[in-house]
């Protein structure tokens, strides 16, 4: 499995963790082992040497250029593309667009109107703001499928692109904290943050609660994934989520993989649904509308 953070954060990112699950719990049927290829890795010699060692891959929400996955495709080895667009292999997908749409339009429903963007990176680099009204590349499937999602909400309610905000940050708590800061110092008057990950919103939570600024009375926080962090430390305040089923996404790739006959250009759906929490109300300045 090639994945594009360090080794560590496939064992300590919930969502990870049990992706991974999923996929040992197909290869222990079949007899097979894994090989965890990390592409954020100090030893790029020996992350290529890995990759001669394999039968198949399982690519997890890579960058469509790095290089490492550019190799891999074209070694013509059995491959399953997860959460990425490679119309030529096999591949497990998320309704991740329909799942932000349906979670901008929540938010607009609720008067929210100020509202900004917190993703992991949409390449290899992060930290930078810019408006949704830009063109994002498509170097990370997840993250385009995503803004395109709530670019699409955002239209249907006439809210100008030109006035969110998006800004992109490692995909954890501290990232979430320094991202809402950043948001904030730019935009005080924010009602709402939309965040691609549950990390980012308890992150982004965490930072609106040490700032006095009560969730959800004073700022809606979303996130995306619906899984307990590891070690289930109980959360003060049950996020409004998409809730996806990375178990079965892991499951089905494994099948895909090590189908008899080859995996072919075979699609899987992992449906997600949205979970209304504690962590969104109505915007504070539409309340007495």
């Amino acid at each position: 499995m090639l994945f594009n953070d360090p080794l560590s954060y496939a064992f300590t990112d919930a969502h990870d963790i049990t992706f991974l699950r999923g996929i040992s719990s197909v290869c222990e049927e079949k007899g097979a082992n894994i090989v965890l290829i990390p592409l954020k890795n100090s030893r790029p010699e020996q992350r290529d040497t890995l990759t001669a060692m394999v039968d198949g891959y399982i690519l997890n929400a890579p960058y469509k250029s790095h290089p490492t996955i550019r190799a891999a495709l074209m070694r013509g080895l059995p491959t399953v593309v997860v959460d990425f667009d490679a119309p030529e292999f096999a591949s497990v997908q998320t309704n991740d667009r329909e799942m932000m749409r349906a979670v901008t339009a929540h938010l607009l429903a609720l008067g929210h109107r100020r509202v900004a963007i917190v993703t992991f990176p949409r390449s290899e680099g992060d930290g930078e703001i810019v408006s949704l009204d830009r063109n994002f590349s498509e170097e990370n499937y997840v993250v385009h499928e995503r803004i395109a999602g709530c670019r699409e909400a955002f239209d249907a309610g006439q809210v100008p692109l030109e006035g969110i905000l998006v800004c992109e940050m490692q995909n954890n708590e501290d990232g979430g904290k320094q991202a809402a800061e950043r948001l904030l110092h730019r935009r005080p008057d924010l009602t709402a943050l939309i965040c691609f990950s549950d990390r980012l919103a308890r992150g982004a939570i965490a930072h609106c609660l040490a700032a006095g600024l009560a969730v959800p009375q004073h700022i809606s926080v979303t996130g995306f994934d619906g899984l307990d962090p590891p070690g289930h430390q109980p959360q003060a305040i049950r996020l409004t989520t998409v809730r996806q089923n990375a178990f079965e996404k892991g499951r089905k790739a494994a099948e895909l993989l090590m189908r008899e006959g080859g995996a072919g250009v075979l699609k899987a759906w992992i449906r997600a649904e949205l979970v209304i929490g504690e962590s969104s109300a109505r915007a504070w300045e539409s309340r007495d509308q």
